[in-house]
């Protein structure tokens, strides 16, 4: 047993370690907002172009170029949409499950054992859908920057 194990690691193929460039060239098509720091001295703009290892960012000051083999960090915006539908999920299972759950015991008038757990889960079941879709809708307005290389 530990002999094939030992000889699946000698065999395995060694991972490429992620470079700049291969983070930055998906992204050129989508002119997508990145922030580059190399060397202390940060740059935030749109990508425009990706060539020989250069990367041009379109900032509020005009056009600014990067070399790639200087970058120490490379961070891309996007959003906090899959956070907030997981926030609002809980929230909206938990908070309009225990509504619900007490609403349906305070009315029931036969068979009241369980109405409680019952309505909570339908209540949950309901909370959660609502709040995943309102917490994806928040977190989609608001902006999130995420370290993509190194």
């Amino acid at each position: 047993m530990r002999l094939c194990f030992l000889l699946m690691l000698l065999g395995a193929p060694s991972i490429a370690a992620q470079s700049a460039d291969s983070v930055l060239a998906p992204l050129v098509p989508k002119t997508s907002l990145v922030r580059l720091r190399a060397q202390g001295i940060e740059m935030t703009g749109r990508l425009i172009a990706l060539t020989a290892g250069v990367a041009t960012l379109e900032t509020e000051s005009g056009n600014r170029t990067a070399t790639l083999g200087s970058v120490d960090s490379i961070w891309v915006r996007g959003h906090a949409a899959k956070s907030g539908a997981i926030i609002g999920g809980v929230a909206g299972a938990v908070l309009f499950g225990v509504f619900v759950g007490y609403a349906v015991h305070g009315l029931c008038e036969v068979d009241c054992e369980n109405s409680f757990l019952e309505g909570a889960a339908v209540g949950g079941a309901l909370g959660l859908g609502g709040g995943v879709l309102l917490g994806a809708g928040t977190g989609a307005l608001i902006p999130k920057w995420r370290l993509r290389f190194p």
